[in-house]
Order: C-alpha cells, then structure tokens, then sequence
C-alpha cells in the first residue's frame, strides 16, 4: 500500500561493515588468474623477444604464476 514502509530489522550492528569472509574466494581466484597472466606474459615476452622460441618460456611463467598465486593464497588469506 502506499506511504507504507516495511518494518525495520535491527541486525544488533550498525550494518556498515561486510563479514570478514566476504569475497576470499574471488580474491583467491584473482590471485590464480593474475598470476597465470602476469608470469605467463612474462614468460611469453621472454620467448618472442629474447630467445625466440614457441612458448616454452610462457609455460614456464604460467606454472610459476599459479604457483605464486598458491603461495600468496596460503600466506594471506590464511587458506
């Protein structure tokens, strides 16, 4: 009906802050991702410009990205 509002819930805190866990799991993700990105076009900028080869440097790189990103997984979030 008009001009009504709903009933207001207190949630016993003022509502401003998230819980702690909101959003590890996509920070954990993004670490993975980032690291297989930025290791990897590392990796691949090493191959097409320095030594010339067909991607085995960009492997090498996204192997260690995915490792950093465990690594960095394990020691901030704690996981």
């Amino acid at each position: 009906m008009t001009g009504q509002k709903p009933p207001h819930e207190s949630r016993g805190d003022n509502g401003s802050d998230p819980p702690p866990d909101t959003g590890v799991g996509m920070t954990a993700v993004s670490y993975l991702i980032a690291g297989i990105l930025v290791w990897g076009g590392i990796g691949w900028l090493v191959d097409h410009y320095v030594f010339e080869t067909e991607g085995i440097f960009a492997g090498i790189g996204a192997v260690l990205g995915v490792a950093g990103g465990v690594y960095l997984i394990v020691r901030r979030l704690g996981a």
